[in-house]
Order: structure tokens, then C-alpha cells, then sequence
């Protein structure tokens, strides 16, 4: 009975556990399993090798982003994005022009309305050259920059945040990729998120732009029009709810009345 009515109050829930395993997306690239299980959205873009092979060269592995994936809790409570990128957390040393340059992941960046401005942003990365806060913190409204100018390209004008609105907490696991450990000489990591709808201001049912990057935009990966559905409002399943509640007691009372 507990059951049947989360079911109902929150829809289909999609059944990822965040700790940076694949399997539960359907995905394995060292079995050639790049592309997520239905209805799940995937991107892949993995430089030199796999399927959709990058044509821009991300200049070092260290800065490609081999793949992107996104699904949702139908009319439930969250969102979940995983990442496969060559980046490491802590980020990546490069020696440029007589200097050294600090590479970092790129902050995750939405687009709910596809009018190509990303107003909500996720927290990837606790460089101090970022916004202040934790990895997992969502904000709206933010002022996003290019941390990294010197020996960058120019595939985005944009790879963090800067400042911003918080409004919630996303779960975030960052660590390496077990089960594809390697790719092109550098090491391969997941990131991997659960996303509060509430915490995106959802309240209808829309499309949403997905941009994933590094700090030298040298790469950047996209998912466009993902669909996402709103969490009903109580309003909505209270009378349904009412209703089986109402009928399970009925059945449950007559069929102790028949074994008397």
C-alpha cells in the first residue's frame, strides 16, 4: 500500500544510484556500450576514437568530455546527468607558453526555456576562482565566465560561475571511471548528479539545454530539447489518492467479511 501510493504521488522514478557506476544507464565503454538505456538522452563525442568521434581536437586528453547522459523521474522529484570526461576533480596542470596553466572542469550549465541563456548552473568543481560554496550547489541566475583565456580555444564563451542565487543541493559524485580506467593516455572519470526539480524552479512540463565543458572551452558537449515533467501539485492526486485509499479499504473489509 506504501508503495502504491509513492507511486502515485510521484510517477514513473527512474532507478540510478549516484556512485559513479554506469551500469545502471545501460553504459560501458569498454564493451563498446556507449549510449544510455531508452528513454534516457545521450551525447558522445569521444575524441579519436568511439562512436561520433570529436572532430575538434580538445588540444590535450585531459580536456575531452567523452560523453553526456540525462534522464528524469517522470512527474517525480529529480533529474540525473552523468558525465564521462578525461578532466580530473582536482584538475590538470599544463605547461603553456613558459607557464603554467590550471585546468578545471566546467561547471554544468541549463537552459529551461531554450531562449540560450543558462539560468541554472551546478556547482563541479571547489576551484576558488569559482563561486564560492560546495560541489552539488544549484544556482540561478548566475554570471558565468571563462576561467582559463591563456592557450584556450573558443568553442564557448563561458565555463563557470562566478556568483549566483543558491537554491538547492544536487547529489555529486566525481571520481574515476572504473570500469573504462583509461583513454588516449590520460584517465577517465564520471561525473555523476541527482538534480532537485525544485531546486530548477520546474513547475510545468518544458525542454531543457544541456552544456557540459572545462575551463579552456577546448571542448564542450550539449544535449538539447531533453523533455522534463513537473512534480504534481498535491491538489492533483489527492482526490485519486483518496480513491484507492477509499476502495483498498472497501476490498480489504469485504474480503474479511467472506473469510468470516
Amino acid at each position: 500500500m506504501g508503495m502504491l501510493i509513492f507511486t502515485m504521488m510521484t510517477g514513473a522514478v527512474a532507478a540510478y544510484t549516484i556512485d559513479g557506476d554506469l551500469d545502471d544507464w545501460g553504459v560501458n565503454p569498454a564493451n563498446n556500450s556507449w549510449y544510455a538505456t531508452s528513454p534516457a538522452r545521450s551525447a558522445v563525442e569521444n575524441w579519436r576514437a568511439g562512436p561520433n568521434s570529436d572532430s575538434i581536437s580538445p588540444g590535450i586528453e585531459e580536456c575531452d568530455i567523452e560523453a553526456m547522459y540525462v534522464d528524469e523521474d517522470e512527474n517525480g522529484p529529480y533529474i540525473y546527468i552523468a558525465i564521462i570526461t578525461s578532466m580530473p576533480p582536482e584538475g590538470f596542470d599544463y605547461s603553456c607558453g613558459g607557464s603554467t596553466v590550471h585546468l578545471i572542469t566546467g561547471d554544468l550549465a541549463l537552459d529551461l526555456d531554450n531562449d540560450g541563456i543558462y539560468e541554472y548552473g551546478v556547482k563541479l568543481t571547489e576551484d576558488s576562482r569559482t563561486v564560492s560554496g560546495k560541489i552539488g550547489d544549484v544556482f540561478r541566475d548566475p554570471t558565468w565566465v571563462k576561467i582559463t583565456t591563456e592557450c584556450a580555444q573558443s568553442q564557448l564563451s563561458f565555463s563557470n560561475i562566478k556568483n549566483g542565487t543558491r537554491t538547492g543541493d544536487a547529489t555529486v559524485v566525481y571520481q574515476g571511471y572504473a570500469d573504462w580506467p583509461w583513454d588516449n593516455g590520460a584517465a577517465n572519470y564520471v561525473i555523476e548528479m541527482r538534480i532537485p526539480k525544485s531546486a530548477l524552479g520546474i513547475s510545468a512540463q518544458g525542454d531543457v539545454d544541456l552544456c557540459a565543458t572545462v575551463s579552456c572551452t577546448n571542448d564542450v558537449i550539449m544535449i538539447r530539447d531533453f523533455h522534463y515533467t513537473p512534480i504534481p501539485e498535491f491538489a492533483t492526486v489527492a482526490l485519486p489518492l483518496a480513491a484507492t485509499i477509499g476502495l483498498f479499504i472497501f476490498f480489504d473489509r469485504k474480503r474479511r467479511r467472506e473469510g468470516e
